[in-house]
């Protein structure tokens, strides 16, 4: 191929790689980063302990490191006494930053009950997680709405979270 062709086909490839990655960067908030999966061996020593301590009653199913609230963590996902549970852990010194841990749907305030009745226009077969995270309570209502399973988060007043 002649130099000049293959050099104009190097540019162009390396624009449309940059163009790429400046959107995707846009794309995220600032001093965030996406989730990447990762696995026990790969979180600092005292989140793996913490992470230890925390599951010695069941397994790890699942863990991806972010930045959020500009602190590096690691969301762990766990089947602990046979109930599902999940961890924010802090990088830097294994501070338990965060927990969601499954409750009944009854357990929820009734602010919380009746904007997820408003919005999947029923409350059969909704499951309920509750969550504190960076000190600030959350509720994850999933259940069926238009044939599709949706996830959605309300505050404790009952007010729609993003």
């Amino acid at each position: 191929m002649h130099p000049q062709i293959t050099r104009s086909l190097v540019g162009l490839i390396v624009a449309i790689a940059l163009a790429g990655l400046a959107v995707g960067c846009s794309s995220m908030k600032k001093g965030e980063q996406k989730e990447t999966p990762v696995s026990m061996g790969q979180m600092s020593g005292p989140a793996r302990a913490t992470v230890q301590r925390l599951t010695a009653n069941g397994h790890v199913d699942k863990i991806d490191k972010e930045m959020e609230h500009g602190k590096l963590i690691y969301d762990v996902e766990a089947t602990v006494n046979g109930k599902h549970v999940e961890y924010t852990i802090a990088d830097s010194d294994g501070e338990v930053v965060g927990t969601e841990t499954s409750i009944d749907y009854s357990e929820l305030p009734a602010p919380v009950r009746a904007a997820a009745e408003k919005y999947y226009g029923t409350n059969t077969g909704l499951t309920a997680m509750k969550g504190v995270e960076f000190g600030e309570t959350h509720y994850e209502i999933e259940g069926m709405k238009d044939g599709k399973k949706k996830e959605v988060t309300f505050d404790p007043a009952g007010k729609r979270m993003e």
